[in-house]
Parts: C-alpha cells; sequence; structure tokens
C-alpha cells in the first residue's frame, strides 16, 4: 500500500526550496501513517521546475526495489496502487521480458506498473487511462507542455484528494497527509453535512468532501492543471455501454463466471501474499470467498474469512434482514471448503471509542459510522493474523448481485416476445403476477407516482424527518427539497428513475463514500492492502452490459449470482431473501455504554456550531430512548440507533475542527 503525494505552481512559482519543505512535511506524515515492517517504509521525492512528487511505500505487487517516482526524459510519476490485467495491454505496448524499458524485479522481468503507465502515456496520451485496470490513482508531470495530470481508476478503492489555493496545487491519496502540508484549511462543510445526515449525495458538487476547500478526485475521472488553470474530466462511462440483448443466456452466464474468476484471482497476487477475506451471510462477500478460496488452495494457502457477529442477542423477528448471519458464513465456509471462518464480536471497542479512532485514522465522518467499531476490529484482528490482502465485497450490490428492476419493456419495444414470454413463465412468482410486477407496473408506475404527489397533502413534517437529526436551519439554508428536486432524489426512497438508479451504481461502485474512500485509508494506517473485485472494472463493465432481466434468473432479484453460483454457495445461502442488518445489536451496545454515550452526546451538543446544524433537541432524546430498553415501539425504531450515531460522528468532526 503505497501513499502519493506532490505540490504543483499552476499559477504562482514555487521554490526549490517551498518544494522540498511540502514534501518534507507531507513526506514524514505519510511515513507515520503506515504501519511499519521492521524495515520501516521508504519515501522517495523528485523535483521538476515548478512540482514536486512523492511516494511512501514498501515493495508490493512482487516488485524487489522500493516505491519510486519513475522518471523517464521529460516525465516524471508517481504511482500508487497496483494495475490488473497486463497481459494485452503489455503486448500493445510491447513491454516484453527482453524490452530494455524493463526493470529487472522479483516479479521475474516484468515492467513495472508505473513503466507501463510511462509507456502508455508515450503512445497514446492521456487516453492511456482508459486502457488501465486495477485500484491505481496517479500524478504525472509532462516537462514538456508544463502539464499535471492527476488520475485516479475507474472503479476502485483508491483515492486521491487535493486543495488548490493562491495559485498552488497540493494533492495527496491520503487526506491526513494532505492536511499536514499545512496550507490547507480544516473547515467543515455545511453543505457536505447536510448531505451525510440526510442520506443525500449531491451530483452537482462532484468530489465534495466533509472540508469546505478539499476535493476528492471522483472515481473514473482526471485534474489537468496547465497553463494557469485546474480543469476536471470524466473519462470512464459506463451506462453508454452497448447492452448484450443479441447474445444467448447460457453464454452470457458463461462469460459471467470466467469474468468474475479472473477479477478475483487479480486480487490475489503476488503469489506469497497473505490472503484474509470478510464474510457475512449473503451473496457479494459469499461468492468472493467462494471464489478466492479454491484458487488459493493451489497455491497451498488457506483463506481466513472474518464474520461481524452481534455481542448481544437480538430479536430475528424482522421479515428482511438478519441479525446475527454466522450461521449463514459457516455454512458458505464448510461449503467452500479451504476457510477458516472466524468470528468477531468486537467485545474490547465500544461504538464511542470507534467513533473516535476512526476520525483520528480518517479525519472525516462517513455513512458507516455505526458500522465503525467492528470494521476496526476486524481489520486489527486479520493483521494481528499475519494478514496482507484483505478481500471485500463493497460493490456487489451494484455488480455482480445487483438486483436489477425486472422491467421487461426494453424486450417488448424490441419485440423480442420469446423473450418476454419465456421470463414471465420462469417467474417463480408466476406468470400473471410477474405480468403484473415487470409490464404492466413499469408501465403505470410513473403515473401512479404522479397521483400520489397530487392528491397527497401538505406534510406536516419534512420526508427526511423520520431518519435524520439535521436542524431545521440547515436543511432550509441549502434549500434540500429543491436540491433534491434538481437531482431527482426521492427522500422516501420508494420511487428510483432509471438515471436515479445509473446515479447511485455509479456512486457504489466508485468507492468514494460521500467524498472519502475510508477502506483505502483504513488499510494504509493497518498495512493492509484492501481490495474489491466486485469493482474490477472488466467485471463492473461486463455487468452494466447485461441485460436487466438477467439480474432476475429464474424469476428472482438478484437472480444472476444465485444462479451461475449455484454450486458454489449452500443451497440454504441462494434461498435466503433476508439481508444481514449490521450491527444489529447497537441498541444494546450502546445500553451497555450508557454513561459513556450520553456524556459524549451531551458533550458535542453543547458545541455552538453543532447546535446550529443539528437538531440537538431531538438528538438528546433519542440517545435517552436508545439506552432504555422499554423505549422500542416499532420496527422501525431499530433502525434509529443507526442515524444517532452517524449523526454523532457528524457531530464530533464538526466540535473538532470549529
Amino acid at each position: 500500500m503505497n501513499c502519493l503525494f506532490g505540490a504543483h505552481g499552476f499559477a504562482t512559482t514555487l521554490t526549490g526550496d517551498a518544494r522540498q519543505g511540502l514534501l518534507d512535511r507531507m513526506g514524514d506524515k505519510a511515513s507515520k501513517r503506515l504501519v511499519p515492517p521492521a524495515a520501516g517504509p521508504s519515501v522517495a521525492a523528485s523535483h521538476a521546475d515548478g512540482v514536486a512528487l512523492g511516494l511512501c511505500g514498501y515493495p508490493s505487487g512482487g516488485e524487489a526495489r522500493p516505491p519510486h517516482v519513475e522518471q523517464s526524459q521529460q516525465l516524471l510519476l508517481a504511482f500508487a496502487g497496483r494495475l490488473d490485467h497486463r497481459d494485452a495491454l503489455d503486448r500493445m505496448l510491447g513491454l516484453t521480458e527482453t524490452s530494455p524499458t524493463v526493470k529487472p524485479g522479483s516479479a521475474g522481468s516484468r515492467a513495472s506498473d508505473a513503466a507501463v503507465v510511462i509507456a502508455a502515456y508515450r503512445r497514446f496520451g492521456i487516453r492511456c487511462v482508459d486502457l488501465l485496470s486495477g485500484d491505481w490513482s496517479f500524478a504525472l508531470w509532462d516537462q514538456s507542455n508544463r502539464r499535471l495530470t492527476l488520475a485516479r481508476d475507474a472503479t476502485g478503492i483508491s483515492s486521491l484528494f487535493w486543495w488548490a489555493g493562491g495559485g498552488l496545487l497540493l494533492f495527496s491519496s491520503s487526506l491526513p497527509v494532505l492536511l499536514s502540508a499545512g496550507p490547507v484549511p480544516v473547515r467543515p462543510d455545511p453543505r457536505w453535512i447536510a448531505g451525510l445526515l440526510t442520506v443525500f449525495i449531491d451530483s452537482a458538487y462532484p468530489g465534495s468532501t466533509a472540508l469546505q476547500e478539499v476535493h476528492a478526485l471522483p472515481p473514473g475521472h482526471l485534474l489537468i492543471a496547465e497553463n494557469g488553470r485546474v480543469d476536471l474530466k470524466r473519462w470512464w462511462h459506463p451506462e453508454t455501454l452497448k447492452t448484450f440483448y443479441g447474445v444467448d443466456l447460457p453464454e452470457l452466464q458463461e462469460r459471467f463466471v470466467t469474468t468474475y474468476q479472473a477479477a478475483v484471482r487479480a486480487t490475489l497476487q503476488p503469489d506469497s501474499c497473505n490472503v484474509a477475506a470478510t464474510l457475512s451471510g449473503g451473496l457479494d462477500s459469499g461468492s468472493v470467498v467462494a471464489l478466492a478460496a479454491p484458487a488459493l488452495a493451489q497455491r497451498g494457502q488457506r483463506l481466513t474469512a472474518y464474520v461481524h457477529r452481534p455481542r448481544f442477542e437480538v430479536s430475528s423477528d424482522h421479515p428482511a434482514r438478519s441479525p446475527d448471519e454466522w450461521d449463514l458464513a459457516q455454512a458458505t465456509a464448510r461449503h467452500v471448503g479451504n476457510v477458516d471462518a472466524v468470528a468477531c464480536t468486537s467485545d474490547h471497542l465500544s461504538p464511542i471509542a470507534g467513533i473516535g479512532e476512526w476520525l483520528d485514522l480518517a479525519v472525516v465522518p462517513s455513512h458507516g459510522a455505526p458500522n465503525w467499531f467492528w470494521i476496526l476490529d476486524i481489520t486489527r484482528t486479520a493483521v494481528a493474523a499475519g494478514a496482507e490482502v484483505l478481500l471485500v465485497g463493497q460493490a456487489g450490490n451494484s455488480a455482480v448481485s445487483y438486483q436489477g428492476t425486472g422491467d421487461l419493456w426494453p424486450r417488448a419495444v424490441r419485440m423480442q416476445w420469446s423473450t418476454v414470454l419465456e421470463e414471465l413463465r420462469a417467474d417463480e412468482a408466476g406468470p400473471f403476477r410477474a405480468f403484473q410486477a415487470r409490464l404492466a407496473k413499469p408501465a403505470l408506475r410513473p403515473a401512479w407516482h404522479g397521483l400520489k404527489r397530487v392528491f397527497a397533502g401538505r406534510p406536516t413534517a419534512p420526508p427526511w424527518h423520520r431518519y435524520s437529526l439535521i436542524h431545521p436551519a440547515l436543511a432550509e439554508e441549502f434549500d434540500l427539497p429543491g436540491a433534491m428536486r434538481a437531482d431527482a432524489h426521492d427522500p422516501t426512497f420508494e420511487t428510483m428513475s432509471p438515471a436515479k438508479r445509473a446515479q447511485f451504481r455509479l456512486t457504489v461502485l466508485g468507492g468514494v463514500e460521500n467524498g472519502a474512500s475510508a477502506w483505502t485509508e483504513l488499510g494504509r494506517a493497518h498495512g493492509l492492502d484492501v481490495r474489491d473485485p466486485t469493482r474490477d472494472r472488466r467485471l463492473v463493465e461486463f455487468c452494466w452490459q447485461l441485460p436487466d432481466e438477467m439480474f432476475w434468473a429464474q424469476g428472482r432479484q438478484r437472480g444472476l449470482v444465485r444462479q451461475v453460483l449455484r454450486n458454489a454457495l449452500p443451497a440454504v445461502v441462494l434461498a435466503s431473501a433476508r439481508r444481514g442488518l449490521q450491527s444489529a445489536d447497537l441498541r444494546q451496545r450502546l445500553s451497555a455504554a450508557r454513561p459513556e454515550f450520553l456524556a459524549e452526546v451531551e458533550r458535542v451538543c453543547r458545541h455552538p456550531v453543532v447546535r446550529q446544524w443539528i437538531d440537538v433537541e431531538r438528538l438528546s432524546r433519542s440517545a435517552q430512548l436508545i439506552v432504555d430498553p422499554a423505549a422500542v415501539t416499532s420496527a422501525n425504531d431499530s433502525y434509529w440507533p443507526q442515524h444517532v450515531l452517524r449523526t454523532l460522528a457528524a457531530a464530533e468532526f464538526v466540535a473538532r475542527h470549529t
């Protein structure tokens, strides 16, 4: 796991002393962020007229030498991460083992990933990014035209943050490293906090973060600094890919399995790395484990899979949620074989302590605040057991296990009636109900929701009131209802237009959670390379090209992965209609830490800025209700601890930095 950083005077003079000072501060911070093996991380830096690039990390991907800033004539490149599926690209670029551009290393005599990027840039210019797959980010300085390009991969969990001010551009793949440079202000962004509290990611502000003047480079984007300007350009457009309407179903299923297997194998490199995984009772992490474990067995390694379990007994009467996935996870481990399932109940780390430790680590909050404590626990447990790579399946819901809409009208308008009839007959609900759900409702749904809006009375409270503790004044300041309408966002989460569904898939696949890539920072700080095969670019693009009904195989939502992996996963997991309820015992954990929890709520509620942005009276009442066992009055109440903890994390962040 490497960390890149640097500075560029795009509209000002950046002297040698200034360059060196910025690099020294960021390099020192980066080396302290990385948990060192015995030898410690190495820091490399290189200067050119107007730019300084740095890289900190350890040898990775089979390379013998430590990370370095690649130099080739008038080009400087700081590259972090890894490239996957390189064979075809190497052949295209002529990077054979006897090529003079190849540098010797322990991974045979193959060119380094950085050398591949340099070669691709020389041949194709900045369009070369469209040839790269993997989890990567880079900063490239071209002295010939005095242009700096920052680039981030299409779908991975890499990250790249930047700040521009006074003609100076600072950047880093780590937010804490960027903030260490000195000039970067740390001011919470009220608009971003409003979005966090109302579960709203406004597409009008791409790359915004919890800090007002700090930006995250969105997935599949470039930042180009040239001629005194900074421009942001999107280069990845999966929603424009042509759908496979003319390909037979068995062929598509076979190609899906082959592509998914290749994606998992890519995350297992090099052969010497010690691999662990997260595992739940669902299809995403389960399918990753089912494909990874046999591949590891071939090289004589077992896969350790870590499962989050509730510490306290939790009722399982929720019809669509499973509070304890241990039994299903064990079933997957036994069925797959070569898997050691390890339960993590996180007894020693309270959710409140998890908030503090996470903000120390990542600086900014995120939607996943209720899960921070057990994610930290699993990460540290895996590292203590010697893991170097941790496999996750965070993007599965938007790729391999995407549920689709079931809408058969795209087939109908193409007059492909045989396919439509076959789908209706195969649907497990029966042909009549399938016709209602997959043809009649999609046709009538827009009109129905329009009528509901017309005849609905004036709401007595904003639609987010049941799940958000935002202060009404903050919502009014940024006209949240208007912003949501302009973005086609439904705050009731009852409808989602096709365009909004595509946007949501892109947001999830990008790996940047409302502006902050937490998994990358988590891994970097613990010496662990977190990899997600469900974000493999080839796999994701293949899934984008599948007809929607493919995801309803045999008439079931998320049916594709159930159908093609029916022999790889146990029947009990394939048949389960419940989704896991993460942090299911959060109410009980907060009750057990009652004094700590209530004291923290009281402390942040006294902060003047917190009182302006968060409805502290409702926050205090909700906290009291959570720790009162008699307070649960309905099924929906079980979700309130998650909303309260997310709000508490946002309040703690605001209190720290205002």
